[in-house]
């Protein structure tokens, strides 16, 4: 028995050395594509850790699928030169194409890449002024390709032959099969989930929403894999469509028809935010009440009364008694996002739809609805590229507004302002379109979209005057060697002339009688993220942050004529998809609320707001990309606060499913706008002669 015993140890040592020498032969053999996966992990990782802040990758699968292809395919080459080039390739590839989505990721506020970013291509390099380069991921990358470049050449001449046999052949195509194979299995598994009628599974997704699960490259081919093969969207019972859309329809307010008949005017303001004109030092530690800021002052009193020569109009419009300040709301989204959202009131999921459904019929936009029921004009205006997010054909064909005019049509009688190319300015929009946009001979409906405050903010001669300005009062001085502070100088400055732009505006509407009966809504469409200006003045980089929230706070302010409408200030949770439903409610006009995602500022209930743009859910208390993904929760939240989030987020989904299908069906064509027209006529009839409100519920014979 001991004989038996020690010759299978002898055998098991022999085989195990025999195995020791074929895998120190292979080792030497394939030094290149030993470093070609340490190289390539280590790039990969990061680019990981330059977004997401980890460095590792949760679901790394189809990543590693690749590393694996590129290693079998070397198996078939007979020389070192032709591996060395090929993982060179693959390393340099895998290089460039972490960078483009590090720079889409730095320049977007942190947008993951989703496969309908492809339509955005046209406009790219207009969507940032400049790239931003992330130093970490290019120098560290730089070393890594640099070393393998230089080392794999040196040891291409050292190394022993590879020696290519046919069955060496035979095992390399069974393992590339089975890669394959994986490869495939895994794009189903990590797509196959994805239901058009139920996106409830969006609760509980395993996904963060950030290149930490399945890494930049993976991410990347994951979500070309989900776009051509698993984003069709099932259209399903129309019937049931139309029962949904018309089964409610939003509720009355005390505040509702105070602006009955009322002109309307929407000003997005690019990148707007509180600290654009106030003092607050506790929630804007770095911003007017910086050190900096005070160099020149003596008392956080004369700042405020310098600013208020700063901002004159944003004060006047800001302490107007007829203004309701929306004093925290909450904005998660990319620009053309937050305008359609106040358009239409809501948005579907994997789409951009100004590129995607451009000449859909949507009769619910505001637009729409204002010219079907009381034949109100709408016009557009934007003092950028007539072609940006494809706004000239979007504009005037999906969301109904007579005429779209941008900066090619501004500039084209004037040279003020730095004219086409550059940055333009505001008041130099307000100041050439007022008479078109504020008419004095008709009731008008107006949607204007600023652009002076979009980033990149650095130093730009036609807001001179303004760092003049700034410099006589000693507000943000320019300073050596301190980028956040001077960009936040730059940024106040372009601030400088939205105001001058709103002054214009106001002034305009006072002159002719048009003041008393105009709903004014300025709203920011999100943070000021470019350059980080947001996280340096509110002292926020991590979402660790005991107010990380506030980092995504931005302004809504309505104005409704010189009404006093006794609630200066609304402190509950409000967003973006507030503002459509609250402009309506104001005008008295009633709307189908399953078309609606948001709900009226001056109602009780309460929105919970979904980013398209950066898959995320949030409200002033919680930030999630899944409930079992919760990134942020204020300390005060119980489960009875979880339960009512659970509960709003779906009924969401819900809305966002049909939308969805609303959309890729082009539902409304046709005769189905005048059903929809003659159903909104109906439940906005007067009240009848009992008094009943025309909110009623709808009655079967409407249906």
């Amino acid at each position: 028995m001991n004989g038996k015993l020690a010759a299978f140890a002898q055998r098991s040592k022999i085989k195990l050395k025999s195995f020791g020498k074929t895998l120190l032969q292979f080792s030497k053999v394939n030094y290149l594509m030993c470093a070609y996966i340490l190289a390539s992990v280590l790039i990969e990782l990061t680019g990981v850790a330059v977004t997401a802040g980890k460095f590792y990758m949760t679901d790394p699968w189809l990543y590693l699928t690749f590393l694996a292809l590129a290693c079998l395919i070397s198996q078939y080459l007979p020389g070192h030169r032709s591996r060395y080039v090929l993982f060179l390739t693959a390393l340099s590839v895998n290089f460039i194409l972490d960078l483009i989505f590090i720079m889409v990721y730095d320049s977007t506020g942190g947008t993951v890449f989703d496969f309908a970013m492809l339509n955005l291509h046209s406009d790219a390099m207009r969507i940032v002024e400049s790239l931003p380069l992330s130093f970490t991921y290019i120098f560290v990358s730089a070393v890594v390709l640099a070393l393998y470049a230089t080392l794999g050449f040196m040891f291409t001449r050292r190394m022993p032959k590879p020696n290519v046999t046919r069955s060496a052949r035979i095992t390399s195509t069974a393992l590339v099969l089975a890669v394959l194979s994986g490869n495939v299995l895994l794009s189903y598994f990590g797509n196959y989930r994805f239901d058009s009628n139920d996106l409830s599974y969006k609760l509980y997704q395993p996904e963060t929403g950030t290149y930490s699960n399945k890494g930049i490259v993976g991410n990347f081919y994951n979500e070309m894999i989900r776009g051509f093969w698993f984003s069709d969207i099932d259209i399903g019972d129309t019937d049931e469509l139309h029962d949904f859309i018309y089964k409610h329809q939003t509720e009355s307010t005390p505040l509702t028809g105070r602006a009955t008949g009322f002109n309307v005017v929407t000003v997005l303001c690019e990148s707007f935010e509180w600290f654009t004109f106030l003092y607050d030092e506790e929630r804007y530690p770095n911003g007017y009440a910086c050190p900096i800021a005070n160099k020149f002052s003596d008392s956080a009193a004369q700042i405020k009364t310098h600013l208020r020569e700063l901002f004159p109009n944003l004060y006047r419009f800001y302490e107007s008694t007829s203004t309701t300040v929306f004093n925290n709301s909450y904005s998660l989204n990319k620009t053309d996002i937050s305008e359609n959202e106040t358009i239409i009131g809501n948005y579907p999921l994997y789409q951009y739809i100004n590129y995607a459904y451009p000449t859909n019929t949507m009769p619910y936009s505001i637009p729409n609805i204002l010219k079907n029921l009381y034949g109100v004009e709408s016009n557009s205006f934007h003092n950028g590229y007539k072609t940006f997010y494809n706004r000239n054909e979007h504009h005037t064909n999906a969301l109904g507004f007579k005429s779209f005019t941008a900066a090619e049509d501004i500039y084209e009688h004037t040279e003020d302002g730095g004219g086409v190319g550059e940055r333009n300015l505001d008041s130099v929009m307000f100041e050439t379109c007022k008479q078109q946009m504020f008419p004095t001979d008709r009731r008008f409906n107006t949607y204007i979209t600023t652009i002076t405050q979009h980033g990149q903010y650095a130093k730009r001669d036609n807001l001179r005057p303004y760092y003049d300005k700034l410099d006589s009062l000693g507000i943000l001085p320019y300073a050596e060697d301190e980028d956040d502070a001077n960009a936040l100088r730059y940024y106040c400055a372009a601030g400088m002339d939205t105001d001058k732009a709103i002054g214009i505006m106001l002034d305009y509407l006072d002159a002719n009688g048009l003041a008393d009966n105009t709903i004014i809504t300025l709203f920011g469409d999100h943070n000021a993220y470019y350059q980080g200006v947001s996280n340096y003045v509110k002292n926020i980089y991590s979402t660790d942050s005991a107010n990380y929230l506030e980092l995504y706070r931005v302004p809504v302010m309505i104005k409704a004529g010189n009404l006093n409408l006794g609630n200066p200030v609304i402190n509950k949770f409000t967003c973006v998809l507030d503002i459509y439903p609250t402009i309506l409610d104001l005008l008295g006009i009633s709307v189908f609320s399953n078309l609606t995602y948001g709900v009226s500022a001056y109602s009780e209930k309460q929105s919970i707001l979904y980013s398209r743009a950066y898959d995320k859910f949030m409200t002033d208390k919680i930030y999630f990309n899944s409930l079992s993904n919760i990134i942020y929760k204020s300390p005060d939240i119980d489960a009875n606060y979880i339960d009512g989030i659970k509960k709003n987020a779906t009924e969401l989904l819900e809305k966002i499913s049909h939308v969805n299908r609303i959309f890729a069906a082009d539902y409304f064509k046709g005769n189905k706008a005048s059903e929809f027209y003659t159903l909104l006529k109906q439940i906005n009839e007067p009240v009848d002669i009992n008094g009943k409100n025309h909110r009623g519920a709808l009655t079967d014979s409407v249906l």
